[in-house]
């Protein structure tokens, strides 16, 4: 069954519109088992997203699309920004998690945060990656006439660092025809992938719940452009961003001349990857942060902790 594991709500800041309950809403009446929510550099919706898929008994997928470089600390990396997508496997994710979107604020550069293979490498355990086509590596290389080796040699040094079991390519089910820019990339993926023995799965990329708020989400998208619905300019996506069912997925991806059985494969692997991904939170408990302090505030602690009344 299909499971969609990319999308983003209103808190991919004027990049998607729709709050995560009603995501979560429209899923439940879609019929989705699970649903992931990638949004942007943030994890401001993650708890309403975690609670209100519980609430619809819909298993939460916990997420992040973050900018990553190859080095924070190579000024010529920097300028080069593609996208990642971090799926949370475990319960240890979530520090992890928290420490790279920290990360990734504290390394403000060319106006975006970011993170690196250094951070990576540092919290990736609990993680699942994968990349897309428009923001991600592959198409930057592309665009910038880099040969397929040295494609396969960024992803090799991806796969280095996630471990091969956590590396996934996600192929656009979008129309070809209309997207010239996909089928280029789809088509290197789908080489690389069997290069790689790397795993596959299929996404349309929501970034509104239904079809009837594309011109919201061009609002929105005009608003941060600080243009109006009326400029000429405006962007207008030539891809259908609601959310799918795997009927859509599947006649999509006819269309543009793929077999059923690539079909089914890449549908089979949305659940594979969903099942994998069982990272909880547990809700309504009192955390407090540990500080290192001064041996002498330990004493006087000592002194007198018996004296301190706590009321809960």
């Amino acid at each position: 069954m299909y499971i969609p594991l990319h999308g983003h709500s209103t808190f991919s800041f004027l990049e998607s519109i729709g709050k995560p309950k009603d995501i979560i809403k429209k899923a439940k009446e879609l019929g989705f088992p699970a649903v992931a929510l990638t949004d942007l550099n943030v994890i401001y919706g993650l708890i309403q997203h975690y609670q209100a898929a519980n609430a619809e008994e819909i298993k939460p997928i916990l997420w992040v699309e973050i900018w990553f470089v190859l080095d924070i600390n190579n000024i010529s990396n920097t300028k080069t920004i593609w996208s990642l997508c971090l799926l949370a496997k475990d319960d240890q994710w979530y520090l992890n998690l928290l420490k790279i979107v920290t990360y990734a604020s504290q390394e403000w550069i060319e106006r975006r945060p970011k993170i690196d293979f250094n951070c990576l490498e540092k919290y990736k355990e609990g993680l699942i990656c994968f990349m897309w086509w428009k923001e991600s590596r592959i198409w930057a290389m592309l665009a910038n006439s880099e040969s397929e080796d040295k494609i396969r040699e960024m992803y090799d040094m991806l796969r280095k660092c996630m471990g091969e079991e956590n590396c996934f390519f996600e192929i656009i089910a979008q129309d070809e025809s209309k997207n010239p820019q996909i089928k280029t990339v789809n088509s290197l993926v789908l080489k690389m992938a069997k290069d790689t023995n790397t795993p596959c799965f299929v996404s349309n990329i929501y970034m509104y719940p239904t079809p009837k708020d594309k011109i919201t989400h061009e609002l929105a998208m005009a608003i941060k452009d600080n243009m109006t619905i009326y400029d000429p300019n405006h962007r207008v996506l030539t891809t259908e961003n609601h959310m799918m069912v795997e009927d859509e997925i599947r006649t999509i991806c006819k269309n543009n001349g793929y077999s059923e059985e690539q079909i089914n494969n890449w549908i089979d692997e949305t659940e594979t990857i969903a099942d994998r991904c069982n990272a909880s939170i547990e809700m309504w408990q009192k955390l407090f942060p540990k500080y290192e302090v001064e041996p002498e505030v330990i004493e006087i602690y000592e002194k007198y902790k018996n004296d301190l009344i706590i009321e809960d």
